[in-house]
């Protein structure tokens, strides 16, 4: 299929069974989309009914090796991603089922990493959390929180030290980077320069100080 045609014989316009067509064709495509999206949530959901019933057992010697043995070998899904989706769910309905406490709809979270998030609290503070981490959003002019606010929001519910921003651990990785490629140079360098880099290397920084000043 070639994706660079140039409409030059034909005229640009639709008719009306081309924009038919095309309405079609992009709600299956929609459609598609939210089931990769929403994949995690019914195979979570599946695979936690497994567990709880223990509908492995008759195959298999335990959980696990109907992971290994059954659930890889068939779908690539990996055990700990398939623990992680089942948590995940597990979140889901759990959220669902306290819906009817609050005056609000809400809608469960949308990504497992979300939702894995939400996992580490008790299951009566998952939908406030949730609801917290959505307000937060809402202030920064988004619909849906990301995943440092939903840290943000349980690691305050949990009282733990306030998590690093992106943009904090993207420049700790930086620097690290930097510092690993000056250590691989100061390796290379002959003994004569090592000295001699010492030896200026105050002078130096003390240029760069009063530079900054």
């Amino acid at each position: 299929m070639n994706s660079a045609v140039t409409l030059t014989a034909r005229a640009a316009t639709l008719t009306k069974n081309e924009s038919l067509s095309l309405a079609r064709c992009e709600a299956e495509m929609t459609a598609a989309v939210e089931d990769m999206r929403s994949a995690w949530k019914r195979f979570g959901a599946a695979i936690g009914r497994v567990h709880d019933h223990n509908l492995w057992r008759e195959r298999y010697g335990s959980f696990d090796a109907y992971l290994d043995e059954y659930v890889y070998a068939r779908w690539r899904i990996a055990r700990r991603t398939a623990y992680e989706w089942m948590q995940a769910a597990g979140v889901v309905l759990n959220i669902e089922s306290h819906a009817a406490a609050y005056a609000v709809v809400i809608e469960p979270p949308t990504r497992a990493s979300h939702a894995q998030e939400l996992a580490r609290l008790p299951g009566d503070e998952q939908a406030p959390a949730l609801i917290e981490a959505r307000e937060m959003a809402a202030t920064n002019g988004r619909t849906e929180p990301t995943r440092y606010e939903f840290e943000r929001v349980v690691t305050a519910r949990l009282g733990e030290p306030t998590p690093r921003s992106p943009q904090q651990t993207a420049h700790e990785r930086e620097q690290r980077a930097l510092k690993q490629h000056l250590l691989r140079i100061w390796i290379r360098l002959d003994d004569q320069v090592k000295r001699d880099l010492l030896r200026e290397l105050p002078q130096l920084l003390t240029q760069e100080y009063e530079d900054k000043d």
